[in-house]
């Protein structure tokens, strides 16, 4: 399964470690979290100003301008279409 996050980039499922709102991301109760991700993963911003969601792989975060129901929603209309299961296989 891919993901389209935004500006034509498309991420396998298989790469995806969570996808999280931003602004739980940024929150108090996450701050050592988001501090230690930063400090070894390639941040790339795809929505200055406009983060509503956090796509997280084992090397970089990826702000987008989708709110995570939009995200997943994808995902699974790509598994209705393909016929496929939601398995990252």
């Amino acid at each position: 399964m891919y993901i389209y996050l935004e500006n034509e980039l498309v991420l396998s499922a298989k790469d995806i470690v969570i996808i999280i709102d931003y602004i739980h991301l940024k929150s108090s109760n996450n701050f050592e979290f988001y501090n230690n991700e930063i400090k070894i993963k390639k941040i790339i911003n795809l929505a200055p100003e406009a983060e509503k969601s956090a796509v997280i792989t084992d090397s970089k975060i990826y702000f987008t301008s989708y709110a995570l129901s939009t995200l997943m929603s994808r995902g699974n209309e790509y598994i209705r279409i393909s016929g496929g299961s939601n398995s990252n296989e």
